[in-house]
């Protein structure tokens, strides 16, 4: 007889990695009422700094809030025999789903749209950097991660052979769990892949990313392979994007556009949407000092909010090939940005649009009435904690949560700045001062 003890491994949605977590007998997640999680969660860095929230902080002691498994979300991990995975919500004590969780403000999102008689669509693709690790060097020693692969070249057949046996693990360990990988290939630089996930309702299409982020890590884990979605580790190579494909549909049927080549008047408004809460809402596509060094033209990543059709100079390339087919392509947010945060920034965005009715300003990334959007996480912050669209369309809890993250985080880094003698200052005045 085994001894095997069932269990299951309770995803949370976070702010920096995506989803966090922790394995628990199956028999004890049966009943909701018996789950609790810290909310700590919410405040806890990718280093796992801590930043004190409204609602957690060490005055009130970091409390534990009551977490309902979404059994919809309930999988079986058939790698790992015995263990099953099931994505958990934070509820509040009124026992409404909590609002600083990205999940639950996606959901009130959807919600939102659906007393529209429509249903948000996303498909995510992610550009990945893939090391192999040499656990022989020390740790902090960043010469022991090295590319994996011996070529650079995007769409590389040869890259695509050498990865092969991997990528197909990966494709097919997804498959078993119900979420479909369209493709993955070889991208332009060291290490540099990309996947794409076949376009879901928004909630499915959020959990399905984050759930593929973070099993590719395992899978790359258990090959001595390191995955990292940061959005800019060589300063002279590309960085990695997270873009983000969206439509509308009714009834099922997608209504993005009204006729072939054609944006629909609710398309149209939901791009304006997007375009013009850009720069209020950079911070949440943005969300560190290093994804501000991936934005340059010359990499195709947009300075300024504006949109065009089929074009990957702009923020917002527009697809109209076919009425079943059209959408948006959202090409500002990095590969480091968590998946539900990217989705409720979207929505929010196209929501407030289709909710005024806004007009679509001209097309094209050199149009002269294009906004510059925030060129570094000090711009981003001011800009998402003064707008009163973020504050009305997220709500405060989540807002001022979020903020006081972001503004951690730059604070970090300018500590570490004040602290640091960098190389820069070295070669220019030890010698010559």
């Amino acid at each position: 007889m085994s001894n095997h003890v069932s269990m299951t491994q309770l995803e949370v949605p976070d702010y920096d990695l995506g989803l966090r977590g922790k394995l628990v007998k199956s028999d004890k997640t049966v009943s909701p009422a018996s789950l609790a999680f810290c909310t700590i969660i919410y405040g806890l860095s990718l280093t796992d700094e801590v930043t004190d929230t409204p609602f957690s902080n060490a005055e009130n002691g970091y409390p534990d809030m009551a977490l309902v498994p979404d059994e919809s979300t309930r999988i079986d991990l058939p790698w790992r025999p015995g263990t099953q995975a099931v994505i958990g919500d934070h509820v509040a004590p009124d026992g409404r789903p909590f609002e600083a969780s990205p999940r639950a403000v996606l959901k009130s999102l959807i919600e939102r749209y659906r007393a529209l008689d429509l249903e948000p669509v996303l498909g995510y693709e992610y550009e990945v950097w893939i090391f192999e690790e040499n656990k022989d060097c020390e740790r902090g020693d960043l010469t022991r991660f090295q590319p994996f692969g011996a070529t650079e070249n995007a769409y590389s057949l040869t890259r695509s052979a050498e990865i092969d046996r991997f990528a197909q693990q990966f494709i097919d360990r997804m498959n078993e769990i119900g979420i479909e990988i369209e493709a993955f290939h070889a991208e332009l630089g060291p290490g540099f892949f990309e996947f794409t996930l076949t376009p879901q309702p928004a909630l499915r299409a959020a959990d399905n990313a984050a759930r593929a982020r973070q099993y590719l890590r395992d899978l790359c884990a258990e090959h001595g392979l390191r995955a990292s979605f940061m959005a800019k580790p060589f300063a002279d190579k590309s960085g990695a994007g997270g873009h983000v494909h969206s439509s509308l549909a009714r009834d099922g049927q997608n209504v993005f556009a009204s006729e072939p080549g054609k944006l629909s008047p609710e398309g149209g408004h939901y791009l304006a949407g997007l375009v013009s809460s850009m720069p209020d809402l950079a911070l949440m596509f943005n969300p560190f000092v290093n994804s501000y060094k991936r934005i340059a033209p010359g990499m195709f990543v947009a300075e300024k909010a504006a949109w065009g059709y089929d074009d990957r100079n702009v923020a917002c390339r527009v697809l109209l090939g076919g009425i079943g087919s059209a959408r948006v392509e959202h090409r500002r947010p990095g590969a480091d940005a968590n998946p539900y945060i990217v989705a409720d920034a979207l929505l929010a965005g196209g929501l407030d649009g289709i909710q005024r009715s806004l007009d679509l300003p001209h097309s094209g990334s050199r149009d002269a009435g294009a906004v510059d959007l925030p060129s570094n996480l000090a711009q981003a912050v001011a800009l998402f904690e003064s707008s009163a669209l973020a504050a009305d369309l997220l709500g405060k809890t989540f807002t001022q949560s979020y903020a006081a993250t972001r503004r951690a985080e730059l604070e970090r880094f300018e500590q570490w700045m004040h602290n640091s003698i960098t190389d820069w200052e070295l070669s220019r005045h030890l010698e010559h001062q």
